[in-house]
């Protein structure tokens, strides 16, 4: 059986370049990973880095790293690298120097080496099979060197014509140094222990800081700007949740806007508060030192929906729908209801209101969404999207209402609406209610009971008048009034 190789103990990352100044030592750049370090005397470690092993380094140009910090990092890249495991390291191609060697090297008759120009004295030797594979890597290798000399020469050239442009614009630098808002920051950017309110930091959706970091991302959060965009990887620009960066307090949560899909919806119900402005304020919550959106959250409302009715819904082609609707809560919890199939009536379809009503609970009324989606069933029984229409919870009122329809770009469909019923209770009220109906129909009981006991006890000993036989009706149609009140 093949044993697989134990991963390296002891690494540490660089803070500062080093370039070696004897045959023993190590050259590495910053940000750099040297693994199984052992620790000597006299401020040197051995590590190994750069296919040499247990060479010396300076330990002050270096920071240990976590064993958790080391796999979230390899698991990272992992998902990231298209060879997932087969990668065992990354080397640039554009950076380095292309010779080809027929005579031989190391045994091999054909080798292809690649020099490092920003490392003195680090190369990488590969051993084609034959010329015609030697030339094709080299012509390879070429092409990048070529187009990563292009894109310097390129950012020169506009670098002179920037230069160009104020002098013959006279641009005064006074004001130009007033623009100091929104300055990007690349370097460093998951270190929040000093931050300032000028920058915005960029973070891919699957690299933004973990639960370990939580606390320090909220409070960066309340102070500076955040943007979190789509990874590379979603060719098909689809889009992914932005709850939880919405959650952790995040600024700008870029979505791919050609695309019509629930989290595109969510983003347009969320800035259709403050007039539509197209900002809204962080919620007060969030910036409290208590907050963890991690943490079991308590019940603030109680919604009760009932879907009613719908009219002059949009059909996807020739045929009549059979519409039915999907009642989703979008938020901390996700919770969904659907209503039943009205075949064959797309016009003003009607839904059978249930038995009990559908009830939703809201944990953060500021980050849910209320959201109907009107979908048809085909021949086969697959749903089919014909309408939406997505609400923040914050704006929603109780009462019968009539819901604009949307289509998948949250645009309105003239005419098409449905017709609800909603009830928004506060949970607290909700509850109390609930034991006072139960207390209340607990006394009625009592006293119908004590009724019937003394009525039965004075027909057994005397015969009433009709008077008094009358006056207990009374008393009794009062008493079921109150009740049902």
């Amino acid at each position: 059986n093949e044993i697989a190789p134990s991963p390296p103990q002891n690494t540490v990352k660089a803070l500062y370049s080093y370039q070696a100044r004897r045959a023993d030592e190590l050259t590495f750049t910053k940000g750099a990973l040297i693994h199984n370090v052992t620790k000597d005397a006299d401020g040197w470690w051995k590590g190994d880095y750069g296919g040499k092993l247990q060479k010396f380094f300076p330990a002050n140009y270096v920071e240990e790293v976590s064993n958790n910090a080391q796999q979230e990092t390899r698991a990272q890249d992992m998902e990231d690298n298209p060879l997932g495991e087969l990668c065992k390291g990354t080397v640039d191609i554009s950076k380095c120097h292309i010779q080809k060697s027929e005579s031989g090297k190391n045994g091999k008759p054909i080798v292809l080496t690649l020099n490092n120009t920003e490392l003195d004295g680090m190369e990488f030797d590969l051993a084609p099979s034959s010329l015609e594979e030697m030339y094709e890597w080299y012509q390879f290798a070429w092409d990048i060197t070529q187009r990563e000399k292009s894109k310097q020469y390129n950012r020169k050239q506009e670098m002179k014509q920037q230069e160009q442009v104020e002098k013959k614009e006279e641009v005064a630098m006074e004001m130009s140094d007033l623009v100091v808002y929104c300055q990007p920051r690349s370097k460093e950017k998951d270190r929040f222990e000093s931050y300032s309110h000028k920058e915005v930091r960029s973070f891919v959706e699957n690299k933004i800081p973990g639960k370990s970091r939580t606390k320090d991302f909220l409070q960066y959060n309340r102070k500076s700007l955040s943007r979190i965009y789509p990874k590379g990887q979603r060719v098909e620009s689809s889009n992914y949740d932005p709850y939880p960066m919405w959650a952790l307090g995040c600024h700008m949560v870029a979505l791919n806007f050609q695309t019509a899909d629930k989290y595109t919806q969510l983003n347009s119900a969320l800035f259709s508060l403050n007039g539509s402005t197209g900002y809204v304020l962080q919620p007060e919550f969030m910036r409290q030192d208590s907050y963890n959106p991690y943490q079991e959250k308590k019940v603030k409302y109680r919604i009760q929906i009932k879907v009613i009715a719908a009219r002059h819904l949009p059909k996807p082609g020739r045929s009549i729908t059979s519409p039915f609707v999907e009642v989703e809560l979008c938020g901390h919890t996700e919770e969904k209801f659907k209503t039943s199939v009205d075949h064959d009536n797309g016009l003003k379809p009607v839904w059978k209101v249930p038995a009990e009503p559908v009830e939703f609970t809201v944990y953060e009324p500021e980050l849910t969404f209320l959201r109907f989606v009107v979908n048809e069933e085909d021949m086969f029984s697959d749903p089919n999207f014909l309408a939406q229409a997505t609400f923040p919870v914050k704006g929603l009122r109780s009462g019968y209402r009539s819901v604009p329809l949307k289509n998948g770009y949250s645009e309105n469909l003239e005419l098409a609406s449905l017709l609800i019923h909603i009830n928004i209770q506060p949970a607290e009220k909700a509850e109390e209610e609930l034991y006072s109906s139960s207390n209340q129909l607990r006394r009625k009981v009592e006293q119908s009971n004590t009724f019937v006991y003394d009525t039965h006890s004075n027909l057994q000993r005397s015969t009433l008048p009709r008077t008094s036989e009358m006056q207990s009706g009374k008393e009794k149609k009062i008493n079921n009034s109150k009740f049902y009140s």
